[in-house]
């Protein structure tokens, strides 16, 4: 069945186009049994509400506006899966926007959202690569932020570091604090040597607190057992860094990889190698994918708190679209940042060094 106008409500109701609109929208100046009767029409007529137009007469459209890098990788699949059953729950509908790690896109993909009928944006893409200039792209967005506070006063909550001094909550994750787990856990096991693989993506925010932890407990740098170049992504990544490793032929007892997917690959390689996870080479991930439980042997990995930072970004977005649609004082926007920890997760895949 095609949608509905009002103009079709109104003449099956016997009443006005201007009558069915107020109804639909809850007006107490018409009578309630005029609005379930118009509700029942419109249902029976698979009416649906134009949302640009809702959005025009300030009534809200229930849509938020999710900006995250890709929905391909498990750790941003996670993400959008709570954001969406997070919305549900609170009776609003998701729209999301990839940028493909590409700075101007996600600006590009805020100022649209910023721009049309949604109620909120969470704001989770990435800016920290190596090809962008990050002070510069946090600046574009704070400046395209400023002009929405000033006209739209669209809420918007930030995951991670992009939305640092824009005046708009910000949820961040403390990677530093994870990766200093995992090399204080690698170190506890007796590992004096500890290797990094990755890719492009990580390298610029992971490998620098990886050194910073390194040199915290007095080992060495070692640049040979740094692998983060090369097009390849997730897998394929982690498998092709592990095959350079291994030409090296000397090899540290453990791998720190940047992400649970380069784990997975970087333990293929191994096995293809003959090499034994963890009795000849401990490897650690980081994200805790749902799979790294599942492989053998079991990945250790760092935790983040998805399901907190998630629930977080929609309850303070959610408060503060209500007290707009309630016509209710919203407090002025402040730079609040929260800052949340990772676990470490130990399974099988590390253990004390071989001898």
């Amino acid at each position: 069945m095609l949608m509905s106008t009002i103009e079709e409500i109104a003449k099956i109701a016997g009443v006005s186009a201007s009558t069915v609109s107020r109804a639909l929208a809850n007006n107490k100046k018409i009578s309630e049994k005029t609005i379930k009767r118009i509700e029942k029409i419109a249902n029976e007529l698979n009416y649906t509400p134009n949302l640009s137009a809702r959005a025009l007469t300030g009534k809200g459209t229930k849509l938020i506006g999710l900006i995250v890098p890709e929905i391909t990788s498990n750790y941003y699949a996670q993400i959008i899966n709570r954001v969406e059953s997070e919305l549900y729950a609170k009776g609003y509908a998701l729209i999301i926007g990839t940028t493909g790690f590409n700075a101007d896109k996600g600006i590009r993909n805020l100022e649209v959202f910023i721009g049309r009928a949604v109620d909120g944006i969470i704001y989770a893409d990435e800016i920290n690569f190596d090809e962008v200039n990050v002070a510069e792209v946090k600046e574009k967005i704070k400046s395209l932020v400023e002009k929405n506070n000033e006209k739209n006063n669209l809420p918007i909550v930030f995951l991670g570091f992009a939305g640092e001094n824009t005046g708009h909550e910000c949820i961040t994750v403390d990677d530093e604090y994870g990766i200093s787990l995992l090399v204080s856990h690698l170190v506890g096991l007796g590992h004096k040597s500890i290797g990094f693989i990755g890719e492009k993506l990580s390298k610029k925010a992971r490998l620098p607190p990886f050194k910073k932890a390194l040199a915290e407990w007095g080992l060495e740098y070692n640049e040979k057992f740094i692998k983060t170049d090369g097009n390849e992504r997730f897998e394929a990544g982690g498998y092709m860094r592990m095959k350079e490793l291994l030409a090296e032929g000397d090899l540290p007892t453990a791998v720190f990889a940047t992400y649970d997917n380069i784990a997975i690959g970087a333990m293929k390689a191994l096995h293809e190698a003959g090499l034994k996870v963890p009795e000849d080479i401990s490897i650690i991930g980081f994200d805790n994918i749902k799979e790294s439980e599942y492989l053998i042997p079991a990945l250790t990995t760092v935790f983040p708190p998805i399901m907190e930072m998630t629930q977080r970004a929609v309850d303070i977005l959610i408060e503060k679209i209500e007290k707009i649609d309630k016509n209710e004082t919203v407090r002025k926007y402040t730079a609040a940042k929260t800052t949340l920890y990772p676990e470490l997760v130990l399974r099988q895949s590390t253990s004390a060094p071989r001898q």
